[in-house]
């Protein structure tokens, strides 16, 4: 993932470029005991999003920014900057948003994101 920028949903909002072809990927964050992330649908996804939707939004032109949510109750506050943005609202992790000049063109949320077939119809166009 040398290719993915790493941020938090502390700092995205000002990391981000908001010119061009951004895809943001929000996650929850990784427990040191386990190794993985401490959001059941985060860990489920993160092989079809590694794998097969990072290097096909490389391929297309995209900057790729790989969101931490955060520790889960840190992504839970009501509060938590990625919920409560202006810009964009996230509601679920994880989280695949493709914003076009600054507006989002395509949301895929939890489940949506577990399947490569499901992606394929959207990224392949």
């Amino acid at each position: 993932m040398e290719q993915v920028i790493q941020v938090t949903t502390s700092n995205y909002s000002e990391k981000v470029n908001k010119e061009g072809k951004a895809a943001l990927i929000f996650v929850g964050d990784v427990l040191a005991e386990t190794g993985q992330s401490w959001c059941s649908d985060t860990v489920e996804a993160e092989p079809t999003i590694k794998n097969y939707a990072i290097p096909q939004l490389l391929q297309k032109g995209y900057t790729v920014y790989w969101c931490w949510a955060g520790d889960k109750e840190t992504w839970k506050d009501p509060n938590n900057p990625a919920r409560v943005s202006e810009w964009i609202q996230i509601k679920s992790i994880p989280t695949l948003l493709l914003v076009h000049e600054n507006k989002e063109a395509i949301r895929f949320e939890e489940e949506q994101l577990f399947n490569e077939n499901a992606l394929k119809q959207f990224l392949e166009q």
